[in-house]
């Protein structure tokens, strides 16, 4: 089960708690101070942590921010408890990098029903695609909550393998773990050679991947991401089909029909001119700027960057 703490200063309600998670099998640590939180979070090291919004000393939101920029507590989950439990106050939480809420006053059940739904969240964000060996969505939309949640400055670079599908058909059962090592081992490539350590790589699903870099490093990398892709790539082609520039693959009807070669759409969000609040205001972006950098039939990637300044 998951090591739990409890940071809150009614102590009565603390106890009941801590005796509730006990029976189902956790292992629970407490805590009453707002200012003494931060130090002994770092000490227990917990999986979830439960914090009070009003506390003496200092506020729920405050630690959570802390532990949201500590690189050892960071990725643990975290539930707030609002007495209010009114939007602007949710919201807030859930913009210093909260999981989850729950509302004061709350019946048990309801909070180890919470605990479950946190503890399914940290299985999530720690399984990898078999093929690709990545994280998925859930957790590249939780670190892009936690960066902004730190006030950093990030890129987030949406990237579609265009001609991905006719690339499968045309290889069998063998041509999807073809395109998607392909891809992965680029991405890792690219990592260790551009010294990439502050990034984070993910793959949504199909063709679809996000990586999530510090904001200086979006031109350097879409460019050598580009290049390179676009030039390894046609060793997952016979020299017909390089000279051709095309595959025959068939479509759902079973007809022959001619594709190019695959190509890179990427588009990219960050946050230098315009201030997100969450991961999903920034996957709204990702989507247009994707949209904007489709490749025309036989040609090279594309990138497209947004430069907007609106705040969203």
């Amino acid at each position: 089960m998951s090591k739990i703490l409890i940071v809150d200063d009614d102590v009565d309600l603390a106890e009941l708690v801590k005796t509730k998670l006990g029976v189902e099998g956790h292992e629970v640590f407490m805590v009453h101070q707002g200012d003494t939180a931060f130090d002994y979070a770092k000490q227990v090291q917990p999986d979830i942590s439960i914090l009070d919004i009003m506390l003496p000393g200092a506020t729920g939101y405050q630690i959570c921010r802390r532990m949201r920029k500590d690189p050892q507590l960071y990725r643990s989950a975290i539930m707030i408890l609002t007495a209010l439990g009114e939007e602007p106050e949710v919201l807030h939480g859930m913009e210093q990098g909260a999981d989850d809420y729950l509302s004061k006053p709350f019946k048990l059940d309801r909070l180890v029903d919470k605990i479950n739904s946190l503890q399914e969240l940290l299985v999530t964000i720690n399984t990898v695609s078999p093929i690709t060996r990545l994280p998925g969505t859930d957790a590249v939309k939780r670190e892009i909550n936690h960066i902004l949640a730190r006030g950093q400055g990030m890129a987030a670079v949406y990237i579609d393998m265009v001609g991905f599908k006719p690339f499968c058909a045309s290889r069998g059962t063998n041509g999807q773990q073809q395109a998607l090592g392909f891809m992965s081992n680029l991405l890792n490539k690219l990592k260790r050679t551009l010294s990439l350590y502050e990034s984070f790589f993910a793959h949504m699903g199909g063709e679809h991947f996000v990586v999530v870099l510090k904001l200086d490093d979006r031109e350097r990398f879409t460019t050598v991401l580009t290049e390179t892709f676009d030039k390894e790539v046609l060793e997952l082609y016979s020299q017909q089909e390089i000279s051709q520039k095309h595959i025959v693959a068939r479509d759902r009807t079973g007809k022959e029909v001619k594709c190019p070669l695959m190509s890179l759409a990427v588009g990219v969000a960050h946050n230098q001119f315009r201030q997100y609040k969450n991961a999903n205001k920034v996957f709204e972006v990702l989507a247009q700027v994707r949209r904007m950098a489709q490749p025309t039939k036989g040609a090279s990637s594309v990138v497209f960057m947004d430069r907007r300044k609106m705040d969203r």
